[in-house]
């Protein structure tokens, strides 16, 4: 081979700059290199290193083990995944009631207008009026006689005492008809 086409080549500037580039980069060009070398090394000894592989692909199991999918878990993802559309309509309800439920607990006006509301419906100070009379009534008029047959009796009379027997009759009634 010739020197002389390589030395028409080096009479264009382009190939000189390109040249002179190249000789400057040498040095980072070796340093590369020797990088890859070394990693290629360090790949090739793990690689011929049977028992490190052994070991690490036994870690790996051992920690994958728990996530192995079976036909029962591609069965239930199946019908998870049939179900979406059913449940995303869900959640989407259950999540306008939560903003719903927030945004009116948040509110002090709409709160006050469902208190009064609920007082309306449940009579919760009547019947706490109701039963601070009754303890303080019983302490004041103590009354350590025996309670006779008669005395229940009349008690059983009472209206409100027979209000709540048909009541509870009534509630064991439906109770055993919906077993």
């Amino acid at each position: 081979m010739s020197l002389e086409p390589v030395l028409q080549l080096l009479e264009n500037d382009e190939q000189r700059e390109a040249l002179h580039y190249f000789i400057e980069k040498l040095p980072q060009l070796k340093e590369a290199m020797e990088s890859v070398e070394e990693k290629v090394a360090f790949v090739q000894h793990v690689i011929n290193d049977k028992q490190s592989l052994q070991a690490l692909f036994t870690e790996f199991e051992e920690k994958a083990a728990p996530f192995r999918l079976t036909t029962e878990h591609l069965e239930a993802l199946a019908t998870l995944i049939q179900l979406l559309p059913t449940l995303v309509q869900w959640l989407q309800k259950a999540e306008e009631f939560v903003t719903f439920v927030t945004s009116v607990m948040n509110d002090r006006e709409s709160m006050a207008y469902l208190m009064q509301g609920v007082k309306h419906i449940v009579p919760i100070e009547k019947g706490l009026d109701i039963l601070k009379e009754t303890n303080e009534r019983f302490a004041r008029e103590r009354d350590s006689s025996t309670v006779s047959l008669l005395r229940m009796y009349r008690l059983l009379k009472h209206p409100i005492v027979q209000d709540g027997v048909k009541y509870i009759e009534t509630l064991l009634d439906v109770a055993s008809k919906h077993k």
